[in-house]
């Protein structure tokens, strides 16, 4: 997460709109098509940008088994006693692994109702960011007693990224940019695959009680697979909140704040919550793009036309995703 809303109408009930509020788009003429089929995608995707910030593709090409296998595997991993998680905690100087809810009882409209599951790309213990010791590199933490579970994630890990890449080409054209205008940013990415468990919020939690904060997401972008419950909220620009439920066979996807300041604001990084209040638990599976290391993002001087002003200052990946998890804490609650 990276910039939250503190305005009073965060505390306003979703509505419960049409899905045309957030577009369906199949990419599939994009992944097979001719350049004028890719072209066309990309506008869809570009005017969804410019609009909400979110939008829902099918036709993305990753095989459903797959999907299921990862949610089988969060499902799994969150059914254990957290006892049993123990040994894959999260740390500040180690930052994958299990990340409990907030610590405390008390609810309220800060309360982080919601457990992670993080992994990254492992790297071979040569590698020379890993051998430097930084947070970022270090090798995942896998639960031990539950063989599959590192071969799926990784498995699913490496989809993701592929699917990434060919959002990044379509981001690119959509901005009038080569399709190729990212891709040297991305050769050791810094992603992240998350498995996520939401509890049900009681029936009794004040109506401004979510299980995550409203907030962006700090990366380029977010490819979010939502399981069966709903619960995912996005604010429009005029202020109003809005349901964005699972659609089958779909991914939800939305641009995090550094595409908002690579393309200058023309692009939106948009505000989002997650409230579960279904009476069910609810599992989603995000995948975060992120750039290398030493990638700096700033917006880029073919979109800056005579007279604008840059609406962010430089920022270095690296440097700007320690500031981020730093501010986490991953002890579980008492």
């Amino acid at each position: 997460m990276s910039r939250t809303d503190d305005l009073v109408d965060d505390e306003t009930q979703a509505k419960e709109i049409g899905l045309s509020e957030v577009p369906i788009i199949d990419l599939a003429p994009f992944l097979g098509g001719t350049p004028s089929d890719r072209a066309r995608v990309a506008a869809q995707i570009a005017q969804a940008c410019r609009e909400i910030g979110f939008f829902y593709v099918v036709g993305h090409g990753v095989p459903e088994q797959l999907r299921s296998d990862v949610f089988a595997c969060a499902e799994a991993f969150y059914h254990k006693d957290d006892a049993e998680k123990m040994s894959t905690l999260a740390t500040p100087d180690w930052y994958r692994g299990w990340i409990p809810a907030q610590p405390g009882t008390a609810l309220s409209r800060a309360s982080r109702l919601f457990e992670q599951f993080r992994m990254q790309a492992d790297l071979p213990p040569d590698d020379p960011d890993v051998r430097a010791g930084s947070p970022l590199y270090q090798p995942n933490r896998w639960p031990a007693d539950m063989p599959g579970f590192a071969e799926t994630c990784n498995r699913y890990y490496d989809a993701m990224v592929a699917l990434s890449r060919h959002l990044l080409r379509a981001f690119a054209l959509g901005l009038g940019l080569p399709e190729d205008r990212f891709e040297g940013m991305f050769n050791k990415p810094l992603s992240q695959l998350s498995l996520q468990y939401y509890p049900p919020l009681p029936e009794a939690a004040e109506k401004d009680v979510s299980n995550t904060r409203s907030h962006t997401d700090e990366g380029p972008l977010t490819i979010l697979a939502q399981g069966r419950v709903s619960g995912l909220e996005v604010k429009r620009r005029d202020g109003t909140w809005i349901a964005a439920p699972p659609v089958e066979g779909a991914y939800t996807i939305n641009v995090g704040d550094m595409l908002m300041w690579w393309s200058n604001g023309r692009y939106l990084s948009n505000l989002h919550r997650v409230r579960n209040r279904a009476g069910v638990e609810r599992f989603s599976v995000p995948f975060f793009m992120n750039p290398d290391f030493e990638t700096v993002v700033e917006p880029l001087p073919e979109l800056l036309e005579a007279g604008d002003a840059p609406i962010h200052e430089p920022v270095r990946v690296g440097e700007h995703l320690l500031r981020f998890y730093a501010s986490f804490k991953t002890q579980p609650a008492a």
